[in-house]
């Protein structure tokens, strides 16, 4: 019987390592709200953290990774030239056009080739204004745009029954590896626990 009992404790070890780290992947999440047993609260690290974690996640996307001019950049990177084109067709033949054309005198000198050349001045103009638009778009944007709240507000409104789900999704493999090694450390605790005894055993 004693043998058996021996027998078994690396099992044992095992088994508790396993469920260690799986209970401490679980309360990455788990529980939502804080909870208290035998007179110790207890809560989830995320959702115990997430103010924090919104709060330092604001700062690291504001202060790190949107350096000076970023912003600014990325917009420059916009190709509007279509987008100009559309505005002009419709400027010119759908808005303009019609009205112009209603207007005594202005309206009998107003044909599709002078449309035309309107047309073609105004895309120029607009082409023209469209880099110095972006270049101050950017700017205000820099200067006005609050991104450490932004990203602080999106985070703490994060729906974490959704997050650990990707989490898991995106990082299952990496957990269960997790919980195996739990389970392989426990064993080999097991085991020299096992040699210890044997030993003492053997000496006495």
């Amino acid at each position: 019987m004693q043998w058996l009992i021996l027998g078994t404790l690396p099992f044992i070890s095992a088994l508790i390592g396993w469920l260690t780290n799986r209970l401490a992947i679980h309360m990455l999440f788990n529980p939502r709200e804080e909870k208290k047993l035998l007179g110790i609260r207890y809560q989830g690290l995320i959702p115990r953290r997430q103010h924090e974690i919104a709060a330092k996640t604001g700062e690291i996307v504001a202060d790190e990774l949107l350096t000076s001019h970023t912003l600014q950049g990325e917009i420059n990177k916009i190709d509007l030239d279509p987008y100009l084109r559309q505005a002009a067709d419709t400027l010119i033949y759908q808005r303009m056009g019609p009205r112009l054309k209603k207007m005594p005198l202005v309206g009998s000198f107003l044909n599709d080739s002078v449309l035309s050349q309107v047309h073609k001045i105004a895309l120029e103009e607009m082409t023209r204004q469209a880099e110095p638009i972006k270049l101050r778009f950017a700017s205000e944007a820099e200067q006005h745009l609050d991104v450490k709240r932004l990203v602080r507000e999106k985070v703490e409104s994060f729906d974490l029954s959704q997050l650990e789900a990707i989490v898991h999704r995106l990082a299952g493999q990496e957990f269960r590896q997790i919980e195996l090694l739990g389970g392989v450390i426990g064993f080999i605790v097991g085991l020299v626990q096992l040699g210890l005894m044997l030993a003492a055993q053997a000496v006495g």
